[in-house]
Formats: structure tokens, C-alpha cells, sequence
């Protein structure tokens, strides 16, 4: 996979199928101390530890309509390559917790691609299940609880064109304001330095 955005929907997708009603995704971008970091939680049925132990096995999958299971795999092996861990710990009845770390400036670590599309088509395609998000770069931070826009839309589900638009843009938007804040707060911080 070509983005790390598409790596993130992957396991949260196992999320899905694991049964789960409530999935955390955090992002963490701190490139000051050049860590990229991202982590799916849920309170699915979890993962026994048979298949715990072997999980990051290409040739290990629970799915029944094929025999390779590669997205945890590649992840592994990416994050190896970009200096980093790839964790996984459940409980079974409990739920599973999915950490992933790299290197920020690794020239081999994949970008973050168009991560609003890809939580956007997650968030439309199962309405029923409670996610939060929140993604932090450097010290500033934006958290999305579906929740909370569930209760304003009032019945009317994440998929109509109109809602799925306006969150879409939302998310990219206070990415983006993420940046600049802590640019801008670089910026004055630098100033500040040469007075």
C-alpha cells in the first residue's frame, strides 16, 4: 500500500469485522522528534492467542474467503523498514489495541495520503459503530467524536451527499489548521530567538 492512510483502513476494517460497536483512531505527526505514530482501538470480540502469536504471518488469516492475510503483514514490515514497531495487544470479549510507529523523516516511510476520504468511507459505510478520531501534529490537536455530529444530524446518516461532504471538508480542514498552527508557532518561537 502506497499510503499509510490506506494501511490505517485496512485494521480498522479488521475492527469491523471483529465485531467491535466503539473504534479510537489516533494520528500523531511530531516530526521535532521525528516520530509518526498511528493506533486503532476497539472493543471487539478480540483475537485469541493462537492467532495473536501468529498474526503478523502473511499466510495467517481468520477471513474465510481466502487464504493470505496481508495488510497486517506489509504494515509490520513497514514499519520495520521506517525504523519503527508494529504492536498489536487484545483480550478476547475485551477488544484490540493496534499501535504503529515510524521514523517521520524515513525516506521510505509512505505519506499519509488522503486519510478525510479514507475515514469518511469508513464513517458512511457503518454508521452504527461509535469512532472517534484525533490526530495531533506537534503540540496541537483536533478530535472528531461521530457521536457528537450524530446527535446534531438528528437521524439523517453520515452517507447523505450533503453530510459526507461537509465532514470530509471538515476533517481536512482542521488537519490543515493543525499545521499552520504549529508552524506559525515555530515561526514566532524562531522570531522571538533572534531579538
Amino acid at each position: 500500500m502506497k499510503e499509510l492512510s490506506l494501511h490505517l483502513l485496512d485494521i480498522a476494517m479488521n475492527s469491523v469485522r471483529g465485531e467491535a460497536t466503539k473504534i479510537d483512531i489516533d494520528v500523531m505527526e511530531k516530526p521535532s522528534i521525528n516520530i509518526f505514530e498511528f493506533s486503532i482501538k476497539d472493543n471487539g470480540k478480540g483475537i485469541d492467542k493462537e492467532m495473536l502469536h501468529q498474526i503478523k504471518n502473511p499466510f495467517t488469516t481468520s477471513r474465510t474467503t481466502r487464504k493470505v492475510g496481508l495488510g497486517i503483514s506489509l504494515m509490520d514490515s513497514t514499519c520495520k523498514l521506517c525504523d519503527g514497531t508494529f504492536d498489536i495487544s487484545s483480550e478476547q470479549g475485551v477488544g484490540t489495541k493496534v499501535v504503529a510507529t515510524l521514523a517521520y523523516n524515513h525516506i521510505d516511510r509512505p505519506p499519509l495520503g488522503d486519510i478525510a476520504t479514507s475515514l469518511m468511507g469508513l464513517f458512511a459505510s457503518y454508521d452504527q459503530i461509535l469512532f472517534k478520531y484525533k490526530h495531533s501534529y506537534e503540540d496541537n490537536t483536533f478530535l472528531l467524536d461521530l457521536d457528537e455530529i450524530k446527535k446534531v444530524l438528528d437521524g439523517m446518516p453520515l452517507s447523505h451527499p450533503d453530510v459526507y461532504q461537509w465532514t470530509l471538508n471538515y476533517i481536512n480542514e482542521n488537519i490543515n489548521d493543525l499545521k499552520k498552527e504549529s508552524d506559525n508557532k515555530l515561526t514566532k518561537t524562531t522570531l522571538d530567538k533572534t531579538k
